[in-house]
C-alpha cells in the first residue's frame, strides 16, 4: 500500500468511526437527559452547582459506556459494501445504548427497592447524585456502569453466535452476582454495602467496591476473550477459579498489609471513611486481577 493509498483508507475509516461515535453519542445523550434523568437538570448540576458527585456520573456513567459500546460496534464491520457495514455498526451502536439505557432504569428501580431508607425516605439513585450530591451514589453507579459493559461488550447477532453471546453474557451476570454477594456477605458482620453507599455516603466505601467490582469484571472478560474455542463448561470452571483466587488473595494481602501497618483498613474505610485507604484498596483488587489474567495468556 502506497501513501496515498493508506492516507485515503485511514480518512476514510477516521470519517466511518467518528460518525457512528458521533451519533451513539447523540443517541445516548438523548436517552441519558430525557429517559434516565427525566425531571433531573443535568446543566445546572454540572455547570451552575459544580456538582463532583454529578461529574463522576456524567463521565464514568454515561461518556465512558457510550464511547466504549460504540467503539465496540465498530469492531463488528464485515461487510466490503461501505453503506451496509454502516448500516450494520449502527445496528450494533443503537442496540447496544438503547440496552445500556434500559439496564439503567431498572437498575436504578432495584437499587430504590433493595435499599434501605434514609433522612429523605426511599432512595432514589438520580436523587442522590444530582440532587444530594452523594459521591458514593454517582460511585456506585459508574460500578453498574461497569457490570453493564462488560456484558453488552460480548453480545453478537450474527447468525451462529447469538447463543453463545448470550451464555458470554449469562456467565458475567452469574458470576458478577456471586462475587457481588460473597463481597456484601463479607459486610453483613457490621454494616450493608447499601448502608454506607447511600445512607452514610461513604465516598471511601464506594471507591473500594468500585476497584473490587473493576478487578471481577477484567477476570471475567479475560476469560471469555482469551478462549479460542467456546467450551462453556471450561470457561464456568475458569471465572469460579479465578474469582476464589481473587478473594483469597485479597484477603491475604489485607491481613498482612494491616499486620504491618499496625492499622485496621476495614475500620479506616468504613468506620472513618479514608478515600486514600479505599483506593488502595481498590489498587490491590485490580493490580491482582492483572496477575490472574495474566496467567490466564
Amino acid at each position: 500500500m502506497n501513501p496515498v493509498e493508506f492516507l485515503r483508507f485511514f480518512v476514510n475509516n477516521s470519517l466511518f468511526t467518528f460518525f457512528i461515535i458521533f451519533i451513539s453519542f447523540i443517541l445516548g445523550w438523548v436517552l441519558y437527559n430525557y429517559v434516565i434523568l427525566r425531571t433531573m437538570a443535568l446543566k445546572e448540576s454540572l455547570f451552575e452547582k459544580d456538582n463532583p458527585a454529578a461529574w463522576a456520573e456524567f463521565i464514568g456513567a454515561f461518556i465512558f459506556p457510550t464511547l466504549y459500546l460504540a467503539a465496540r460496534a465498530v469492531e463488528g464491520s464485515a461487510s466490503e459494501n461501505i453503506f451496509l457495514d454502516l448500516m450494520i455498526c449502527l445496528g450494533y451502536a443503537f442496540m447496544y445504548i438503547l440496552l445500556l439505557t434500559a439496564l439503567r432504569v431498572v437498575s436504578a428501580h432495584v437499587i430504590g427497592v433493595m435499599s434501605p431508607t434514609d433522612a429523605n425516605g426511599r432512595i432514589d439513585l438520580n436523587s442522590e447524585i444530582y440532587a444530594q450530591k452523594n459521591v458514593s451514589a454517582s460511585l456506585f453507579s459508574i460500578t453498574l456502569s461497569v457490570v453493564f459493559v462488560s456484558m453488552l461488550s460480548f453480545l453478537d447477532m450474527e447468525p451462529g453466535l447469538v447463543v453463545p453471546s448470550l451464555l458470554r453474557i449469562l456467565n458475567v451476570l452469574i458470576f458478577t452476582i456471586l462475587a457481588f454477594t460473597a463481597y456484601s456477605a463479607m459486610l453483613r458482620r457490621k454494616t450493608s454495602l447499601l448502608t454506607e453507599v447511600f445512607v452514610h455516603n461513604n465516598v471511601a466505601a464506594g471507591a473500594s467496591f468500585l476497584g473490587f467490582a473493576t478487578a471481577v469484571e477484567l477476570i471475567l472478560a479475560n476469560a471469555i476473550s482469551l478462549q479460542k474455542t467456546f467450551n462453556y463448561p471450561i470457561l464456568l470452571a475458569v471465572c469460579a477459579i479465578s474469582l476464589i483466587i481473587l478473594g483469597i488473595f485479597s484477603a491475604v494481602f489485607r491481613i498482612l498489609f494491616s499486620r504491618i501497618i499496625s492499622v485496621d483498613i476495614w475500620n479506616e474505610i468504613y468506620n472513618q471513611n479514608n478515600v486514600g485507604a479505599a483506593l488502595g484498596q481498590a489498587a490491590v483488587y485490580i493490580s491482582i486481577a492483572f496477575v490472574i489474567t495474566g496467567f490466564m495468556k
